[in-house]
């Protein structure tokens, strides 16, 4: 492998959770104190979510070394389990002897109470882990709460620690399960790395496994940002395999090229780099500084075309030389005359103070005129902007290369009318948006089905989610009278018929 290469003793981005190489970022330290508060004298239940590869399992792994010797902790990886059967894994984690065929839940319960006072008693206190508990199933979450009944006047001899994914808060804000949320005496959501983090997070792996020198350049470092969003996971797969492209290359340090070519070989194309002209803003800017520079000469042409004053010599002598010339306007009761030197009638022997007037008042006429014409040139500008194009076929242009354009054009279209919609409706106080739990019943069952099965949120540049299978955007319409109005690190903030409500992030409806 690579390691004697770069005077590594040990592979530095595995992606097993090695305690050792716990990074403690402010938010893994804080994270590690709400595990730790939940050993505690008051017991009940701490709850730690956070997205997929942020962590998780590699603090849980750091807290059971921290442990003191007066705990005796069960951990317990699967829990897709039965009520009968968690109830036994529980037992065997504590060593709690049973007779394994006829066994009941009266007999395990009876069992596990029996063991929780006799640890009580020789001031024992018993912990119980369940790591990705967002797949334990409602009645057996109400098993884990009936357990947790067995209390001193002072403490509750059952301690739990629930770790899971963000659906994990989803699950517990079930009408069912409200009695279990009011017991979790601390909760604790960790989110991914921001850039200043991922430059000490891969320095310090690197230094666990002996290695002082900088092996990836700033170059790589913030190219490994951008493309893991922080998670700490796919940090692992990207350095593992840029250290592998650099060994095979024979480079002593890996740059930019050697982590974009380890995106698509360990991420696949989903997390590859997207270029600057392949983003959505991007696209949308150029169809749109298209469009207008197409308007903007389109009407620049027929202006000059129809014009009637096109005059090259003498502009005044042609101007007399058109005694009638008029341009109707749209209103038909309406008529403006083409522009002509003003003429006074008066007689020779007028006085000075006549003829003064009369040109006053010519110069007034005039002046109504241009501003009628301006007007009417102002809503002729106007109606032009509302023109609804289309690619009509034209020899020597493929048929899919109209298609493409027109698609173009109706998603251009379709984006400023989702952002006119969505403009009226901004969110101001993201606290006072109702979660669509607490919406009413006939509004839930209007809404449409929802999945969200990846949320990527960066507080320093745009944030995505996928919902339904594709990747959506603030401003998104995703169906019929249905958009994405807002992205938070925790939930969206979704419109559907001009109402606002919440989802929690990765959940489904």
């Amino acid at each position: 492998m690579y390691t004697a290469f770069f005077g590594l003793n040990e592979v530095p981005f595995s992606i097993a959770p090695n305690p050792r190489y716990l990074f403690m970022s402010d938010r893994h330290r804080e994270a590690l104190s709400h595990l730790t508060y939940g050993l505690g004298d008051t017991g009940g239940f701490v709850l730690l979510t956070g997205e997929v590869g942020t962590g998780k399992t590699t603090i849980s792994r750091c807290l059971m070394e921290q442990l003191p010797d007066n705990i005796q902790s069960a951990f317990i990886l699967n829990p897709t389990l039965s009520s009968q059967e968690l109830l036994a894994t529980i037992c065997d984690e504590l060593n709690i002897r049973y007779r394994k065929t006829g066994a009941t839940l009266k007999i395990l319960t009876d069992k596990i109470q029996e063991k929780l006072l006799k640890n009580h008693q020789n001031d024992i206190n018993t912990l119980l882990i369940i790591d990705e508990a967002q797949h334990l199933q409602p009645e057996v979450l109400e098993q884990l709460r009936l357990l947790t009944n067995l209390e001193t006047n002072t403490k509750k001899l059952l301690q739990v620690i629930l770790i899971g994914q963000p659906e994990l808060q989803q699950l517990l804000k079930r009408r069912d399960l409200r009695q279990l949320a009011q017991r979790i005496t601390a909760r604790y959501h960790l989110l991914p790395l921001n850039k200043s983090e991922v430059t000490l997070y891969i320095k310090h792996r690197l230094s666990v496994a002996e290695c002082h020198r900088p092996i990836f350049n700033q170059g790589a470092i913030n190219t490994i940002h951008k493309l893991s969003q922080g998670i700490p996971r796919l940090i692992n797969l990207l350095c593992h395999r840029a250290l592998m492209n650099a060994y095979n290359t024979n480079d002593a340090v890996v740059n930019k090229k050697c982590v974009l070519k380890a995106s698509s070989e360990a991420l696949g194309d989903e997390y590859s780099q997207v270029f600057w002209w392949q983003k959505k803003g991007v696209q949308f800017s150029v169809i749109t500084v298209s469009l207008a520079s197409v308007l903007f000469i389109g009407l620049w042409l027929g202006k000059t075309l129809i014009s009637p004053l096109n005059l090259i010599d003498n502009p005044i002598e042609k101007m007399q030389s058109i005694p009638s010339l008029v341009v109707e306007s749209e209103q038909p009761s309406k008529v403006i005359k083409a522009a002509q030197p003003i003429k006074v009638d008066t007689q020779p022997d007028s006085p000075p103070s006549v003829i003064k007037e009369k040109l006053a008042s010519a110069k007034k006429v005039e002046k109504i005129n241009d501003t009628e014409q301006a007007v009417l040139t102002k809503n002729k500008a106007d109606k032009a902007t509302d023109i609804d194009f289309q690619a009509n076929p034209i020899d020597g242009v493929s048929n899919e290369f109209l298609t493409r354009f027109q698609s173009a054009i109706d998603e251009t279209s379709s984006k400023k009318n989702n952002q006119a919609l969505l403009g009226t409706q901004k969110v101001t106080n993201t606290d006072s948006v109702r979660s669509l739990t607490d919406m009413p019943i006939w509004f839930q069952q209007a809404v449409p089905s929802l999945e969200f099965d990846m949320h990527i949120y960066a507080s320093d540049g745009e944030g995505w989610v996928r919902v339904n299978g594709r990747d959506r955007y603030e401003g998104d319409k995703i169906t019929d009278n249905l958009f994405l109005t807002k992205i938070l690190p925790q939930k969206v903030i979704l419109t559907y018929q001009e109402k606002q409500f919440s989802l929690l992030a990765l959940s489904s409806w």
